[in-house]
């Protein structure tokens, strides 16, 4: 697949690249992941004394396609939305919901949010997708038996992210994830010869990540070392390793930095100059300065956009990349459909046309005092709605090639969506895997094709 790019990116002038680890450098079975946090944040609800939910959830089915990416939780109300770059309502659920458009604008008051209210949770995230299927299942459960879970959205909406946070903490997915690498980890060769790529081009790798040095090595050792021709270990491979990294507060915060032993994991102050090695802890700025480099000399790589991206590129100025999965299928999709598309484009350029001799006939009766055939208006009208259904069942044929219940990822409707906007707002470019460089010079001058505004497409 191909490499896409919103703003002008010379990798010749690239001299490090970072990259973030899980979901960006090791690629997962994200369903089956995904799955795997949904019923072990269950049992944490379910059975830990912090909590206080009934053991019968844990009988709650998992659907991966029951979320993707950029949704947005509103956790006052316990409903899930899709939501355009202008921050219009799409598409909307209450648990599981679906809510009408007459529902939708007596709620938010013309379908429009403000997501920088505090009530607004994206899910911005892979790993937050179980988030999001549990959230919608518990908002059934409270409306069906409110004697029974008496908190408010709100605070379900916190717990849910307490319990998946645990999980993630305690060792219950990693210890999984170790134990069946198979189950969830993909292997992707092309991965490791992009990278030795970019090393033989003399391009600095660094890897920062908010996991453990013990999960680090186990994952890398699994996915980058069988496929090394150039370098012994992964170890080698990176000039800096950061776990821990504490993302996105390494970006913007000067926290204290611990040196790894990569012998027995074992950590020791370290309040010299960062050196290669394996760190824990650390912040970006620091890095950049011992490593003598400029903010856009960097290029970071990630799948979080706010974590990853957005915060990196208001902080400090490194040049980013964002990684995201779902691509490839809609890509694949977006191919499908093209026919469809056009037959819905034709359609809607003949109900414009239409609608154009309504207004004609309304102004000729209405501004200028002549008569008008009830039978001609009545025919316009007919054909009309001979034309929305056609448009209708177009529609109903694209909307098959992409998730069942929310859609494409990348659009809201016509609009992108602001998934979509955010990435083409701080990702200099993106790519849906790091092995899409494969097919790249290191040294590529990424450029932006030119956008058309509304007025130059006429």
């Amino acid at each position: 697949m191909a490499i896409y790019v919103n703003r002008v990116l010379n990798m010749k002038y690239i001299k490090a690249i970072g990259f973030d680890m899980d979901h960006t450098l090791v690629r997962y079975h994200s369903d089956k992941f995904e799955e795997l946090t949904f019923n072990e944040s269950l049992k944490k609800l379910a059975y830990e004394e912090e909590f206080d939910y009934p053991e019968d959830i844990i009988n709650f089915k998992f659907n991966f396609n029951d979320a993707i990416r950029g949704l947005v939780i509103d956790k006052e109300n316990g409903n899930i939305l899709k939501v355009s770059l202008y921050n219009k309502i799409k598409n909307a659920y209450h648990g599981t919901k679906s809510l009408s458009y007459k529902e939708q604008q007596k709620m938010y008051r013309g379908s429009n949010v403000d997501l920088a209210e505090d009530r607004f949770m994206s899910i911005d995230t892979t790993f937050a997708i179980s988030f999001s299927v549990i959230f919608a299942q518990m908002v059934d459960y409270k409306d069906k038996h409110p004697e029974i879970i008496q908190q408010s959205y709100n605070d379900i909406a916190a717990d849910i992210q307490r319990a998946v946070d645990i999980a993630h903490r305690d060792g219950s997915l990693k210890g999984a994830v170790v134990a069946d690498f198979e189950k969830y980890i993909i292997k992707d060769e092309k991965i490791v010869q992009s990278l030795e790529r970019f090393a033989h081009y003399g391009k600095k790798l660094w890897l920062i990540t908010n996991s453990d040095y013990k999960y680090t090595k186990a994952l890398l050792d699994y996915t980058i070392n069988p496929y090394l021709k150039n370098h012994k270990s992964w170890m080698d491979l990176f000039e800096i390793t950061i776990t821990l990294a504490s993302k996105p507060r390494f970006f913007t915060d000067k926290m204290p930095i611990l040196k790894v032993n990569p012998e027995n994991g074992l950590l020791e102050n370290h309040d010299e100059k960062t050196v290669p090695g394996i760190y824990q802890g650390g912040s970006a700025i620091k890095v950049q300065e011992h490593m003598g480099l400029k903010g856009d000399e960097i290029l970071y790589i990630g799948d979080h956009i706010y974590g990853d991206i957005l915060k990196l590129k208001k902080s400090i100025g490194w040049r980013t990349a964002a990684v995201i999965e779902e691509l490839d299928k809609e890509v694949d999709a977006y191919k499908e459909t093209k026919e469809v598309s056009k037959i819905i484009d034709d359609l809607m350029d003949q109900k414009v046309a239409l609608e154009k001799e309504l207004d004609d006939l309304y102004a000729k009766e209405h501004e200028f005092g002549e008569s008008v055939s009830k039978e001609e208006v009545n025919q316009k009208f007919n054909e009309m709605e001979k034309l929305d259904k056609a448009i209708g069942k177009q529609i109903k044929i694209y909307e098959s090639h992409y998730n069942p219940k929310w859609g494409e990822v990348m659009r809201a409707g016509a609009e992108p969506s602001v998934f979509a906007f955010q990435v083409e707002r701080y990702a200099c470019i993106y790519m849906a895997k790091i092995s899409d460089f494969y097919d790249y010079s290191p040294r590529t001058y990424y450029r932006p094709k030119k956008k058309k505004i509304s007025h130059e497409m006429n």
